[in-house]
Order: structure tokens, then C-alpha cells, then sequence
């Protein structure tokens, strides 16, 4: 899909507004989360930032997920669901600032999302709610239909 019209697919909409949606009570229970299982308690400081924090994080997904989703499919270098995956720097630095420790982390997150030392970020769609995993289930099949697509009408796949 060219996006030179400035248009976003069908598809591509769709799971842009379902993720803006989403991001700020999923941010904001992720941090509640990790706060709570650290000490029982959210500190003061979280909550007195934790919704600016949301609507910061809210505004950068939205700006960095239409630039992926901007881009044809065949140019996109990464996918929403690690756009996502990296939209929890400032909700770090609230928990580092209210002096929360790390988490515990497995391989693969650590892997996948190296500088989530609080794991917040999505390991899946579903974990930002079914409108978000529907969103991004009929997005990866929209792709993967685009590029195979192509694929046949440049001769590089048969029928």
C-alpha cells in the first residue's frame, strides 16, 4: 500500500486508534502493577504523575505509530507491536523516580525489550485489551495478504 496520499489503510486506522485508545489505562495499570507487587503500595509520586505520564505516552505512540504505519509495508523496518513495546520510557522513569527495583525479567523479554528493566512493555496484543489484539490480528493478515500479493504479481510466488 502507498501511503503517499497521506492515507492510512483501512486496517492500518483502525489499529492506530485502538493502540492511542488503550495507552493510557494500560500504562497506567502497568505502573500501579509493578508499584504494587514491589511494596504493596503506590508512592505519592505515582500517583501525582502517573496521568501526565499516561498522556505523554499516548501522544508519543500516536506519533510514532503513524510513522510506521506511513510507511508501505514492504519499506516497514519494525512492527506496531514493538512501537508499543518501546513506548514505556517515561513510565520507567516515574517508577525509577519513586525508587520502585527492577523486576525480575525472562530471556526473551530481556531480548526483545532491553531497556524495559520494569516489564511493562506488550508481550502480545491482547495484553493492551481485545480491541488492540482484534486490531492487530486483522492488521498482520492485511500485510501479509499486501506482500504476498505482490510477491505473486512480480512473478516471485505461484498462484
Amino acid at each position: 500500500m502507498s501511503v503517499s496520499d497521506g492515507q492510512l489503510s483501512e486496517y492500518s486506522q483502525t489499529l492506530l486508534d485502538a493502540c492511542v485508545a488503550a495507552i493510557p489505562e494500560w500504562i497506567t495499570n502497568r505502573i500501579q502493577h509493578v508499584c504494587l507487587v514491589s511494596g504493596g503500595v503506590i508512592p505519592e509520586i505515582v500517583t501525582t504523575k502517573v496521568a501526565d505520564v499516561a498522556h505523554a505516552t499516548q501522544a508519543q505512540v500516536q506519533i510514532d505509530l503513524m510513522a510506521l504505519l506511513s510507511v508501505d509495508v514492504d519499506s516497514q523496518r519494525t512492527n506496531p507491536l514493538q512501537v508499543l513495546r518501546g513506548s514505556t520510557l517515561m513510565a520507567t522513569a516515574l517508577l525509577i523516580e519513586a525508587g520502585i527495583p527492577p523486576v525480575r525479567r525472562d530471556e526473551f523479554e530481556v531480548r526483545s525489550m532491553p531497556d524495559d528493566m520494569f516489564a511493562l512493555g506488550p508481550l502480545t496484543w491482547r495484553d493492551l485489551g481485545d480491541d488492540v489484539h482484534d486490531a492487530g490480528i486483522q492488521w498482520g493478515a492485511w500485510k501479509a495478504a499486501m506482500i504476498i500479493s505482490r510477491r505473486r504479481d512480480e512473478g516471485k510466488l505461484s498462484s
